[in-house]
């Protein structure tokens, strides 16, 4: 089958382990488009977080980002959603109670963390890296502790997109995990995971499928006439909307029983470029 658009995730897809989009991946996107084949991305991160690793001159019709909280056709804001400021300081204190480390996302502008924590989310990020932190989760973490993160007095929680959550230690990242499913009993809100240490919190009933959605629609494209490349759990619902669904090698084992496809190649060797070459100009 011919198929119209592809849809991209980044981390852990896109992205190598140095959090960046490579020189060949870049040029063949954009020979997918002149070839007439539309490119989204559908990601966890902001616009800040993604302008923070895309190259000045990736070319994509649109964008899903946090997970669909905001969706954009080009410079077109399509439509955002915000989570309630009271969730938001409710979440946080809980996280500060468990040393968890944590950012605020806003819609527009840089991730925000309360000054008074800083400490320990330096011991959150000391080397050794734990084994089992992807080293780009790591490297993330470290450069928005040095660069990306605004320290606030007091935590400003108007029009959050999303809030993540991070601990080195498995247990007690399982632990919150859990107790927010308890929570989401009393109010609604939507979690998703893209490592087994962290989680990130959205409003209900928002996803990378709705994002997509909302694109299409512009472009008269049917979800069946679409190839989505994801790793990670926030990428099942565009699996399942999606007319085919491709896994990364490097995906957990449950997301890849949810594709029709897993990649030859990681996202550590190159293996979105691999993958796309092969299916549209070999």
């Amino acid at each position: 089958m011919t198929y119209k658009a592809i849809v991209l995730d980044m981390d852990g897809t896109m992205l190598n382990e140095q959090n960046r989009v490579s020189d060949n991946l870049n040029q063949l996107l954009k020979e997918l488009r002149r070839r007439g084949t539309y490119v989204f991305i559908a990601t966890g991160r902001t616009p800040r977080e993604i302008k923070d690793v895309a190259p000045a001159d990736l070319e994509v019709d649109g964008y899903v980002t946090s997970n669909g909280m905001a969706v954009y056709l080009g410079e077109e804001l399509l439509v955002q959603h915000a989570l309630s400021p009271s969730l938001v300081h409710e979440l946080v204190e809980e996280a500060r109670k468990r040393e968890i480390y944590y950012e605020v996302h806003p819609n527009t502008g840089a991730r925000v963390s309360l000054e008074a924590d800083r400490g320990y989310f330096d011991k959150q990020i000391t080397d050794p890296k734990p084994e089992t932190v992807e080293i780009n989760e790591w490297l993330s973490r470290k450069n928005a502790m040095n660069e990306q993160i605004e320290w606030q007095s007091a935590l400003d929680a108007g029009s959050v997109a999303k809030i993540y959550f991070f601990s080195r230690d498995l247990e007690t990242i399982q632990q919150f995990r859990s107790d927010l499913e308890v929570r989401k009993q009393e109010t609604a809100f939507a979690t998703f995971s893209s490592t087994e240490h962290n989680v990130e919190i959205m409003v209900a009933n928002v996803s990378k499928a709705t994002g997509i959605k909302l694109l299409l629609d512009r472009f008269s494209i049917t979800n069946h006439e679409i190839v989505a490349v994801g790793d990670s759990e926030n990428d099942l619902p565009m699996f399942q909307y999606a007319g085919h669904a491709v896994a990364m090698k490097n995906a957990a084992e449950h997301v890849k029983k949810h594709a029709d496809e897993v990649t030859p190649h990681s996202y550590r060797e190159d293996g979105l470029y691999h993958y796309l070459k092969n299916l549209f100009l070999v």
